[in-house]
């Protein structure tokens, strides 16, 4: 019997070796946009309906609004929530007081009138300096604001947020993230050096105002201090010169830029799950994405399963029913020996189709075809029990979406029925000794035929 299964049970490690060393690993990405989940599910799931042993797989997920959602990928919980920055506190800058008594005003070619207008008119465009680098710095604190609704625009790609995070930057007269530290350097460097100016031009025109030489000229030309718009420019002049030691105090530069590179890489957009295919029937990912209260539009709230089918070399068994048949002598013959000794045998049973229950090994590579062709091990028992069926040959394992459909196998291929034959030194005829048995002169041979067999796989296919 041993001799008989040699090469069949060779061939099945042969074609073991073949489909293993037939497919290297490859790695298979999907990705899924937020605002386009189920196109993006179901287009993986044509495109990779099974996956190899050994393959790498990669599941991304794709979501521009990251401060929105709660994503649950695999066993990994990634949770964004940005932090909107508190609006910048004012400082308190106290302007300079009165300056020391001038002397000499009096030897001065020009009026203490026309001193204290000339200096104004300097003030008038050192303010003008001081707020365009203010306006600068305005508009990067606007810059970062805009950063930061980005995120929040449940309308927007990640394609779209980095586009218009680009736009924004060139806005301010600036081309690339680089660029913008040294811009804010520059403005602030500015302020500050206008702000200088501003004190110094504001203690001129201060002591011109307390100096006693000046006042009979000034009382003269009707000269006033200062308006009350001039006071209220001042003043804000104050506040901005505040929120831009505040802003550089905190750091913001730096918030600002680490923003920007936050939501213009890709790869902050990806929550990414992986595993290997290895001696598995399935590789599953499960994805839960579930939207933060606040949420201001309609949110995307879904879970579901990614499950891959591994292709792979397989070992699966099956059991169900057959029907075999065979020669004349497939069905055994049935002898006795009658009270004169002589060996003689029962009329034969003309029916040589016999039917049996029993199980099957296969052996087969699960593809993405409909049906995966294999090699078949087994055996059966009929109703009589006192002979075995081994069997052996081809099997055709069914690739159904239906989950009972999907583990039937239609099998054939050559039967090895074990029956009882009289043994070579014996017929039908032969006169034998009364005291024998006919089980003393009968002895056990395999007689070949063929079969049929609709089994159901015991494992998942």
């Amino acid at each position: 019997m041993k001799a008989h299964f040699k090469p069949i049970a060779l061939m099945a490690i042969l074609m073991a070796v073949l489909f293993a060393s037939c497919h290297s690993p490859q790695y298979i990405e999907g990705d899924f946009d937020m605002n386009n989940l189920k196109t993006g599910i179901d287009t993986f799931r044509k495109h990779h309906p099974i996956i190899h042993n050994g393959d790498v797989v990669t599941i991304h997920l794709n979501n521009a609004n990251k401060d929105l959602y709660t994503v649950k990928l695999s066993r990994s919980v990634v949770s964004y929530n940005t932090t909107v920055p508190s609006q910048l506190s004012l400082s308190s800058i106290v302007l300079p007081g009165p300056a020391e008594e001038m002397t000499g005003a009096s030897n001065m070619q020009q009026s203490c009138a026309q001193l204290i207008g000339s200096a104004k008119m300097e003030l008038s465009n050192e303010i003008m300096a001081f707020e365009a680098a203010d306006n600068n710095i305005n508009k990067v604190i606007a810059f970062n604001y805009f950063l930061l609704s980005l995120q929040k625009d449940c309308g927007l790609s990640s394609r779209q947020v980095q586009d218009n995070a680009a736009i924004a930057l060139q806005n301010i007269s600036v081309s690339q993230i680089a660029a913008l530290a040294p811009f804010i350097d520059q403005n602030i460097q500015d302020a500050e050096s206008n702000y200088f100016q501003i004190t110094q031009t504001l203690k001129t025109i201060d002591a011109y105002f307390n100096c006693d030489s000046c006042k009979n000229s000034i009382k003269k030309q009707h000269t006033q201090n200062f308006t009350e718009s001039e006071k209220g420019e001042l003043s804000t002049i104050k506040d901005d010169y505040g929120k831009i030691l505040t802003f550089e105090q905190s750091g913001q530069k730096y918030t600002i830029i680490q923003n920007y590179k936050a939501i213009t890489n890709p790869a902050n957009y990806t929550f990414s799950a992986v595993d290997t295919a290895r001696n598995a029937d399935e590789v599953n990912f499960n994805i839960n994405i579930s939207p933060k209260n606040w949420l201001p539009c309609r949110a995307v709230d879904t879970s579901f399963n990614i499950n891959l089918k591994v292709a792979r070399f397989k070992i699966d068994f099956s059991t169900g029913v057959f029907l075999n048949w065979g020669g004349a002598a497939f069905s055994g013959k049935n002898y006795f020996i009658d009270s004169t000794g002589t060996v003689k045998q029962i009329a034969k049973n003309s029916n040589n189709y016999i039917p049996s229950i029993g199980a099957l090994a296969h052996f087969y590579y699960r593809s993405t075809h409909a049906i995966d062709p294999g090699l078949v091990l087994g055996a059966s028992l009929s109703t009589n029990v006192q002979y075995t069926n081994f069997h052996a040959g081809l099997s055709c394992m069914f690739n159904a979406h239906n989950e009972i459909f999907n583990r039937v196998a239609l099998s054939a291929g050559l039967t090895y029925r074990y029956v009882e034959d009289l043994n070579s030194a014996y017929s039908v005829g032969s006169i034998v000794d009364k005291s024998l048995t006919i089980d003393q002169i009968e002895t056990g041979k395999f007689i070949r035929g063929g079969f049929i067999a609709l089994t159901y796989n015991l494992s998942r296919n």
